[in-house]
């Protein structure tokens, strides 16, 4: 049984965050004042990423059970992140046409700050929907 409707976008949401960590390096060479923000939505994007192939490893493992608990949570806030790194990437990539020596950051700060909130809320929400997994699992298992 598989406790993730569809484990795979997990994988395809993995794949999505690592485009956009990808575009925000190819920025950030010539990114001047914005090399801070580029490196903190960076680390956002690249934690995301190492989150989700947690829960994906674990809905592929014998862990599986533990995620049953929280499968709603989980897929709905999947589900969002997708639509965020999708949009981000769209952002991103309009200025692929440019060459790179002319690329400027499309992002103002307080974008980026705002999109930064919003990760760290979806991923404090898949630790805690990992959490009571295992706060649930423990309980019963007693």
């Amino acid at each position: 049984m598989d406790p993730l409707n569809d484990a795979a976008s997990m994988i395809t949401i993995v794949q999505i965050a690592g485009k956009v960590w990808s575009l925000c390096w190819e920025y950030y060479s010539g990114a001047g004042d914005a090399k801070p923000d580029i490196d903190h939505l960076m680390g956002c994007t690249l934690a995301l990423q190492i989150l989700l192939q947690h829960i994906w490893d674990l809905a592929k493992g014998p862990g599986a059970a533990k995620l049953v608990v929280s499968k709603e949570l989980i897929e709905s806030t999947a589900l969002e992140l997708e639509r965020e790194f999708k949009s981000l990437q769209k952002v991103l990539e309009l200025g692929q046409d440019i060459p790179k020596s002319c690329l400027e950051w499309p992002l103002q700060k307080e974008d980026v700050e705002q999109i930064i909130q919003l990760l760290e809320r979806h991923k404090a929400t898949l630790i805690t929907a990992i959490d009571c997994g295992q706060m649930y699992d423990a309980d019963y298992s007693l």
